[in-house]
């Protein structure tokens, strides 16, 4: 199955209940925010936890790699040895990074605590698996976590990568390193880079990185890097003067996989028969949707529905999959061959509401929908270089039919976006 889920998540030991001893009901959003995401990677059923920690021993040149058999540690330096943690090494992942991944530096010792926590946490939730332990590496981010993306999902398990790190150390007087104005300029730029546009985060400003004073940038953006996905931001607070975030960056979804399953079944003229996935739910409802075909990055197909037709969302991914793939008339139609090197995504609609202006709108939130007569122009929602109100109504006046200047009636809509 290779990687079904990726999540960022801080790592102050005094979110430890046992540690914090009260103190840790200051940072309650991200103790919510903590447990919320530790339950989705058990329900994900993931067998092996690949983490990143900055606090792990690190190289400059490199990525750093646990190579123990068994990992194991404590919280006694923070006043709770009673804490302690072993866990199995996955010996298939360790071989296999040692053989495809450059640059790995073998290592030995204790779970550092920018491990422990997130660990801590997973534990809690009733997860027991084993574990890959990695430094966070200092230089090309983007191109360790691609390339663990691409071995893991050659694998036949189910894995999910945690991403560990804080953010900026400098957002209060009081704080571990004092205050600087680069501190919470730096995290809102996490934040809104991930509810926004995600390659922007990739070339912040040198010189404020360094002065925000934080530890997981590169942790981030090596997650980021490893699937593509639609990032949550489930909580982020700095009541100590650190900033805490909490991200749901990717997870594996049934219905992109449904999609691929019927196109590929009609390209290879077979009968796809009926969805049969473990929730089911998620297929009964009716909803209006797109399904989106890429390859190498680049679209290879897109066509949806604004509302449903069929009887079920599991009727219409099928319907809006088959046509994604074989009519659209910007692309020549698929072929099965192509399957392997495609990536699907489907976008799930919600009602849509009739609003009096574009001040009701906002283009990374709302997707919209333009109509004059019988023209009907739509736009799907956080789409790149798209980054105004104007541009989206103006795109969707394009697709149209409808002039610059013509008056429309506007609709607007929330999507949820589901990756494989």
């Amino acid at each position: 199955m290779g990687l079904v889920y990726t999540v960022f998540v801080p790592h102050p030991p005094i979110l430890v209940p046992e540690i914090g001893k009260g103190e840790e009901r200051k940072c309650q959003a991200s103790l919510d925010a903590y447990r919320e995401i530790s339950g989705r990677l058990v329900r994900a059923e993931v067998e092996t936890v690949i983490l990143i920690s900055p606090h792990a021993p690190l190289t400059k040149d490199g990525i750093t790699l646990s190579i123990e058999e068994v990992v194991r540690g404590n919280f006694a330096q923070f006043g709770a040895a009673q804490l302690s943690f072993s866990f199995k090494c996955d010996a298939t992942v360790l071989a296999q990074f040692q053989k495809e991944l450059s640059g790995i530096v073998p290592t030995e010792g204790p779970i550092d605590h920018g491990a422990l926590v997130p660990l801590y946490f997973i534990q809690k939730a009733g997860w027991s698996g084993k574990v890959v332990l990695l430094g966070m590496p200092l230089e090309r981010p983007e191109e360790y976590g691609l390339r663990i993306g691409q071995i893991v999902d050659k694998l036949p398990g189910r894995y999910a990568l945690v991403a560990s790190g804080d953010l900026s150390h400098r957002l209060k007087e009081d704080g571990p390193y004092g205050f600087d104005s680069a501190g919470p300029e730096f995290d809102q730029a996490i934040v809104k880079g991930l509810q926004r546009d995600t390659k922007k985060l990739t070339s912040l400003p040198v010189d404020l990185v360094e002065k925000a004073g934080e530890c997981g940038y590169r942790s981030l953006r090596l997650a980021l890097a490893a699937k593509e996905g639609a990032p949550e931001v489930l909580s982020y607070e700095g009541p100590f003067g650190v900033g805490y975030m909490v991200a749901d960056l990717y997870h594996s979804s049934p219905l992109p996989l449904w999609a691929r399953h019927c196109l590929s079944a009609y390209l290879n003229n077979e009968d796809p028969g009926q969805p049969s996935f473990p929730d089911s739910s998620e297929f009964a409802v009716r909803r209006g949707c797109f399904v989106t075909l890429k390859q190498n990055g680049q679209l290879r197909g897109c066509i949806g529905t604004t509302e449903p037709w069929q009887e079920n969302l599991a009727l219409e991914i099928q319907h809006n999959a088959l046509a994604a793939g074989t009519q659209d008339p910007r692309f020549r139609p698929v072929q099965a061959d192509e399957m392997d090197t495609l990536s699907i995504t489907v976008d799930v609609l919600g009602e849509l509401e009739k609003i009096g202006g574009t001040d009701d709108l906002d283009p990374w939130r709302y997707g919209v929908v333009v109509r004059r007569g019988r023209k009907t122009g739509l736009l799907l929602p956080h789409l790149e270089g798209v980054d105004t109100i104007a541009e989206q109504v103006s795109i969707a006046k394009q697709k149209a039919g409808i002039l610059p200047e013509e008056s429309v009636e506007l609709w607007r809509f929330e999507v949820k976006q589901y990756y494989e």
